[in-house]
């Protein structure tokens, strides 16, 4: 997973793709800001003006202007800058976002999610998210700033060009202050985020629901408490340092600050006592150097931050650069078999194969375990099988198809999947089993499921699932059971199980296995399972070893073979029975 920055052409490239009518507006609204402000000194200096030579009609009509010019600019900051950016523009430009990451998420490979801490950066990527149109606004808040201030001090200087001439003193400190505050941040943001990931480790390990029952089986809690108040020691002393270097930097640039406004304001009053500009220009030049400086010191605030978003952005960016599963071919069968030739595959950053050299053939209509130790490759074996995964190197073929090209969507409408580490969806039951297959209207067939999985009652299709939601909770045993009739709703002729009893008892396996055996009757199917009991429902069983096929043949075969199979076998049985 690349760690290359994005850069900001490229990064407002893609926000103001995005939501461009959003960006558009903000820069109209920025332009009738900048005009409203330009009135606004035009009326002040008409005032006076008329003021000067005596009360006239003229006189109303600028009160007239620039109390309309103060309606305006306070209905732009009530109705865009509160409303409109806070309760649309944000909230719309977020609604598009989430569902840009939605579509990324179906589109990255397997393989990719497999990297060291990809899970971490998805996290990251969903909390950068909110940062992107604060970066694309103050880009263009910069522009329109700049925009504003050209705009005035250009009218301004008509008055008289010493009007603008202090100007740099009282934008400089505030620019420098913001950019060495930027510095500062960027020297410890990895360490800040560093501590804050494991204070919320710690935490959550404390008050989780499920962890903190654990840490307190264990007496861990002491622990964990003192290694949160390290980190956050570490934390808020490096946010102390930042804090004084500033406050130091602060004093200095606040006299160069005062510098410029004073000597502003004298130049100012100098010119009027000397001439060089009658009363209404001065109280026009006077206003209009205070809205320069705001402006300014706004254009100043906006730059500085640009540096920290950029960075805080990165994640979102980081993880829409992951690669993504290709595959173009639009019809995959599986009217005959599944084929693997000289199959290899790695995990990301792990050194060795899972995976080596695997030459298989499922054949149409048969069921064939797979066994093996814990590590052995049998998880990985059926994700490359249904194209969860890709190999680095070999080929898995469905009817001479090399699944690489197929369409992903397309591939996993043939199969059906039951996986080891299932998820426990907080809906209904009934919606729970029909997200197997959406398209599928069968309440029958849902009914009929729901009551072999509870088959004592007091569960229907819309009883509601997970506590947090005022639902009832199921044993992982029937957590299990619904993962499997899940994937047994879906009806296809491929169907692969993983580990599908790793949670249920003994005393409901047999009856879960009778039900698999109808359920796979005339379909290909494929069971990876730790319980040897499962080999019963096989034609055929393959014997992982450090992700090879060391054993192939049936529950009799591989028992006379006295290899591997049969010290499985001989050691589960003698466990039951003692």
């Amino acid at each position: 997973m690349s760690n290359k920055q994005v850069n900001s052409v490229k990064a407002l490239l893609y926000i103001f793709k995005a939501a461009p009518g959003s960006f558009a507006l903000m820069a109209l609204m920025g332009l009738l800001n900048g005009a409203f402000s330009i009135v606004s000194v035009w009326a002040t200096e008409r005032i006076f003006s008329h003021i000067q030579a005596g009360y006239s009609s003229g006189l109303f009509s600028a009160l007239a202007v620039y109390a309309a010019v103060f309606v305006l600019s306070a209905g732009y900051s009530v109705w865009y800058i509160r409303y409109h950016v806070q309760f649309y523009a944000i909230m719309d430009f977020e609604g598009k976002i989430r569902r840009m990451l939605h579509g990324k998420s179906r589109r990255i490979s397997n393989e990719e999610l497999e990297t060291p801490n990809a899970y971490a950066f998805i996290r990251q990527a969903d909390g950068s998210r909110q940062h992107l149109f604060r970066y694309g606004q103050i880009y263009v808040e910069a522009a329109m700033a700049l925009v504003q201030a050209v705009m005035i001090a250009s009218y301004v200087s008509l008055f008289h060009i010493w009007f603008v001439a202090f100007l740099p003193l009282s934008i400089v400190p505030s620019l420098l202050k913001l950019l060495y505050n930027s510095l500062l941040w960027k020297r410890s943001y990895e360490t800040v985020t560093q501590c804050k990931r494991e204070e919320a480790e710690y935490e959550k390990a404390i008050t989780d629901e499920i962890a903190c029952k654990e840490t307190r089986l264990t007496g861990a809690a002491t622990l964990l408490s003192e290694k949160w108040r390290i980190s956050r020691e570490k934390r808020d002393a490096i946010e102390n340092r930042k804090l004084k270097r500033m406050f130091a930097l602060r004093l200095g640039l606040s006299a160069i600050e005062c510098i410029g406004s004073i000597g502003g304001f004298v130049v100012s009053v100098f010119l009027l006592f000397t001439g060089k500009v009658d009363l209404a220009s001065f109280t026009a030049g006077v206003a209009a150097y205070s809205s320069l400086t705001t402006i300014l010191s706004g254009f100043a605030s906006t730059v500085g931050n640009e540096t920290q978003y950029r960075r805080m952005i990165q994640p979102f960016f980081r993880y829409w650069n992951m690669p993504e599963r290709g595959g173009h071919v639009e019809n995959c069968s599986f009217e005959q078999s599944v084929t693997l030739s000289d199959v290899c595959f790695a995990y990301p950053n792990q050194t060795g194969n899972a995976l080596n050299g695997i030459n298989l053939t499922l054949n149409k209509g048969e069921t064939v375990a797979i066994v093996g130790e814990n590590g052995a490759g049998k998880s990985t074996l059926v994700s490359v099988i249904l194209g969860l995964y890709r190999p680095q190197s070999g080929r898995v073929c469905y009817d001479g198809i090399d699944i690489s090209t197929v369409n992903e969507s397309v591939l996993h409408r043939r199969q059906s999947a039951v996986p080891q580490n299932f998820c426990r969806y907080k809906m209904t039951v009934g919606d729970n089993i029909v997200l197997g297959d959406f398209t599928k209207s069968d309440e029958v067939d849902v009914v009929k499921r729901i009551s072999s999985i509870f088959p004592d009652g007091g569960v229907t299709r819309d009883t509601l699932l997970g506590k947090e939601f005022g639902g009832r909770e199921l044993s992982g045993g029937q957590w299990q059971q619904l993962s499997c009739a899940r994937g047994f709703y879906k009806d296809n002729d491929f169907v692969v199980l993983d580990e599908p009893t790793c949670a249920i008892d003994p005393l409901r396996e047999k009856a879960i296995y009778d039900q698999f055996r109808e359920e796979l009757l005339g379909k290909t199917g494929i069971i990876v399972t730790h319980r040897l009991g499962a080999v019963q429902l096989a034609d055929r069983i393959i014997v992982l070893q450090h992700g090879q096929i060391v054993e192939s043949g049936t529950h009799k075969q591989l028992l006379d073979a006295k290899g591997l199979y049969a010290t499985f076998w001989s050691a589960q049985v003698e466990a039951y029975n003692e």
